[in-house]
């Protein structure tokens, strides 16, 4: 009997458990989805993706140097656990024929359903159609130095490899294993053994996710439209992108945002450590590239800039335009902006709440604006004696956590020309002038554009309930959902039917155009600032 159970315990141990993933995935807004999900491991494959030996990029290939350790360690886990590992290193089966791994995929029976060019790059695919493509890569991508890059091209020529395409085999730190893997670079070969051993996961991983990871035959495009449940390793992948491009970010930044991209168009993510466990993988900041200035924008609503960045999420915002308008001037340093705005705020609940963990924690740095004074003036008692004393405690705090940093006070925007908000930044100019800071006037080119239109600037936000029957069905398109349903209305699109209503362009926050003019003066005030400090 005992022999009998024994036996039944070695039996159901070889028998993986069912793979435990959290699958991320986001609204065409960006919010983040979360959903739980088992798979069995004998129905799912990982897919490694040109890990090549060397690339044209150096860069690229100290980032895949950095990665390909716990890369190898996901793999080596999956492979234990069951998970059919295919090794994908596109033109580069030569050194791989007659390996057993590669004749398991050459073998595999003829799949009774091959998909529509299935052995054909697959560069776009209907959800990503009316999508604002997120990364400019036109130029292939490259990162290096210019320098360094003509002398890592010497170097591949002087081993006999061409400089623009150098690989030739998978990089040696993936343990292929010959007994159980698969090698292919063939669409339809991956898809005739995925068919015949009945998987329908798969889990992509390597590089470059904006470029072969998503494209390939047997990329994230095909497996998505040809419906497989596809997933890519997001901390397992990196990008060709090149910070000096469109939208100037930084190269991990850039890398998120070509993520981003996937899970709202294309399928959701995992990340490592929901196999291996440990905390997911990050590039060190050997790998960042040149020092970036670092921005912070704190302030309320008119900072923030939630309603435009829910009706155009695919649109530069307030800091995308005021990082690219710097980045046009080629003699600057290239910068990251972070936009800490938030709805409603005033400097106390800021100080009270989120200070810590959405200001101190930010990575060091060389310029703050702080535009507050709205919600201050209609919330704090005593308005005048407190808003400097909270204005002055938030300047302290941040000359302890980032010491660094030029501080820069400025003024509230005028939401209309007969409503300048003169009393909130006179209070603004004293606290300037007594903390011995240099005042950004954003006030003058906003009234200014006022003068222009004085309705062109904002959003239109406007009741439902107040809108005539008859007149309803055009605001259908722009209902926001709630108790009070709103139409939202970016622009004046809707002025020469709805413009009649008593306070129909009532609501003052800025729209995109009004953003753009805040970013626009603040690249014209900062230029100079940043030119002053580089001497």
């Amino acid at each position: 009997m005992k022999t009998l159970a024994l036996l039944l315990a070695l039996t159901l141990s070889a028998f993986s458990a069912d793979l435990t993933l959290t699958l991320q995935s986001r609204s065409p807004a960006g919010k983040a989805t979360l959903v739980k999900e088992s798979w069995l491991p004998s129905r799912t494959a990982i897919i490694v993706c040109d890990m090549w030996d060397l690339h044209h990029c150096k860069n690229a290939v100290i980032r895949e140097g950095e990665m390909a350790p716990r890369f190898n360690e996901v793999l080596e886990k999956a492979r234990k656990d069951g998970v059919l590992i295919i090794h994908a290193p596109s033109s580069c089966m030569k050194p791989y024929e007659g390996t057993p791994a590669r004749e398991r995929t050459k073998s595999a029976p003829a799949a009774a359903r091959l998909p529509d060019k299935i052995a054909e790059w697959c560069k776009q695919i209907p959800a990503e159609e009316m999508a604002v493509y997120p990364l400019d890569q036109t130029d292939g991508g490259e990162d290096d130095d210019p320098a360094e890059h003509a002398a890592w091209a010497k170097e591949l020529e002087a081993k006999g490899l061409n400089p623009k395409a150098p690989w030739t085999k998978q990089i040696d730190t993936l343990r292929i294993d010959q007994d159980k893997d698969a090698i292919s670079d063939s669409g339809v070969e991956i898809w005739n053994l995925l068919e015949a051993r009945n998987i329908d996961n798969v889990i992509l991983m390597g590089v470059h996710t904006n470029m072969c990871v998503a494209g390939r035959p047997f990329g994230l495009r095909q497996m998505a439209k040809n419906g497989k449940h596809v997933v890519l390793m997001r901390d397992m992948t990196d990008t060709m992108y090149n910070p000096a491009r469109w939208p100037f970010v930084s190269h991990v930044r850039g890398t998120e945002l070509f993520i981003q991209h996937v899970e709202k168009r294309i399928c959701p993510t995992i990340t490592s450590d929901q196999l291996i466990g440990g905390q997911s993988f990050a590039f060190s900041a050997a790998t960042a590239g040149k020092k970036r200035l670092q921005i912070i924008l704190l302030g309320d609503s008119t900072t923030e800039a939630s309603i435009p960045k829910k009706l155009a999420p695919d649109e530069p915002q307030i800091e995308d335009t005021l990082r690219i308008l710097l980045a046009a001037n080629p003699d600057l340093p290239p910068c990251d902006v972070y936009n800490e705005g938030v709805s409603g705020e005033y400097i106390r609940r800021l100080l009270d709440t989120r200070y810590d963990k959405a200001v101190k924690t930010k990575p060091q740095a060389d310029y703050i604006f702080i535009r507050y004074g709205l919600n201050d003036q209609a919330r704090v008692k005593d308005f005048k004696t407190v808003f400097p004393k909270d204005f002055k405690e938030l300047l302290s705090r941040l000359r302890k956590d980032h010491p660094n940093a030029m501080l820069i006070p400025m003024t509230a925007i005028p939401y209309a020309l007969n409503n300048l908000h003169e009393d909130i930044n006179a209070l603004i100019k004293q606290v300037a002038a007594e903390e011995k800071l240099t005042l950004f006037d954003i006030a003058p080119r906003y009234t200014a554009e006022l003068k222009k239109g004085p309705d062109m600037l904002n959003y239109r936000r406007y009741s439902l309930s107040k809108i005539p029957e008859n007149l309803r069905a055009f605001a259908t398109p722009y209902i926001q959902p709630g108790t009070d349903p709103t139409v939202v209305v970016l622009d004046n699109r809707l002025d020469g039917i709805l413009g009649h209503l008593p306070g129909w362009a009532g609501d003052r926050h800025p729209n995109l155009a009004g953003y753009n003019v805040i970013a626009d003066e603040t690249a014209k005030w900062l230029a100079p600032v940043i030119r002053s400090a580089k001497k």
